[in-house]
């Protein structure tokens, strides 16, 4: 009996309908806190984007949603810069593609400062 029960409580479980998911959604926004909106995906949207575009250093545009394709990216251009983050789970895209310049930074600083401990400044 105790089967059945588990059997059906299984079955149950797995015929309930899925949640598509949820992204935080704005477009060209200057600051983070206005990039709140809740969206909710299509199921062929599997992921969340965020997009950082710095121009001279001094504007910042960010844009956020759901996604059907997208691809992790950085580039840098003469007048700024250009980042896209992307994720899958719900509400990921938080705070967004500003989180991956510090941990660069960060693995180049240890990795320096490694040497130095490791080989001493007379060898390097």
């Amino acid at each position: 009996m105790k089967a059945v029960l588990l059997a059906l409580l299984l079955t149950g479980l797995a015929l309930q309908p899925g949640t598509a998911l949820q992204c935080y959604s704005c477009t060209a926004q200057v600051k983070n806190q206005d990039c709140q909106n809740v969206q909710n995906c299509t199921s062929s949207e599997t992921q969340c984007r965020t997009e950082y575009i710095r121009a001279v250093g001094l504007l910042t545009v960010i844009s956020k949603g759901c996604s059907s394709a997208c691809v992790d990216d950085s580039q840098s251009y003469y007048a700024g810069e250009k980042n896209v983050t992307c994720c899958s789970t719900d509400l990921c895209n938080a705070s967004g593609a500003h989180a991956l310049r510090p941990a660069a930074i960060s693995l180049v600083l240890l990795t320096a400062l490694g040497s130095l401990l490791l080989w001493g400044p007379s060898q390097l």
